[in-house]
């Protein structure tokens, strides 16, 4: 199953579930970069999913750095695609459960006209996640209608 599907899955499977189970928190490392939009985002996300997000922010890399020393998880939202390498790298990352979120800003031409590639920010559920579905909830969230157009109000650029 691919992971797009998976994701609808895990969203089908929170908005049905019964309104009166305890409420359980997604943990999420996400780049500072990103905070006017996440605050936007993420009452949404709760008030949709009856899941509550505990937000880190930070610096990408030292963020990275905390993952791998062991700091408990279930997404990393990165700005940097270097740190999601290096989580990647470490085997902390479910690259099945991994999604291009925001095309960020390519550094200008190079003065022999070299363009740059265009970054993309990712976002994925940790391989160490204990709440994977809802995770994955929130990776699809990220892509839905109402957190597309608050990160283009904070002026991301959309893939």
């Amino acid at each position: 199953m691919n992971s797009r599907l998976m994701m609808l899955f895990a969203t089908m499977l929170l908005l049905a579930a019964p309104l009166g189970s305890p409420a359980q928190e997604l943990s999420i490392f996400a780049d500072q970069a990103f905070q006017p939009a996440l605050q936007e985002i993420l009452p949404l996300f709760s008030e949709q999913t009856g899941v509550a997000v505990q937000l880190s922010l930070g610096n990408s890399i030292i963020l990275a750095e905390r993952l791998r020393s062991g700091h408990p998880a279930d997404v990393f939202f990165p700005a940097s695609e270097e740190a999601m390498n290096r989580m990647t790298e470490k085997g902390l990352v479910d690259v099945a459960l991994k999604r291009n979120i925001l095309a960020l800003p390519a550094a200008p031409p190079t003065e022999e006209g070299v363009i740059p590639e265009t970054q993309y920010a990712a976002a994925a559920v940790l391989n160490e996640s204990t709440n994977r579905l809802q995770a994955m909830a929130f990776l699809e969230f990220l892509v839905s209608e109402p957190a597309r157009a608050a990160f283009a109000r904070q002026g991301f650029a959309l893939p």
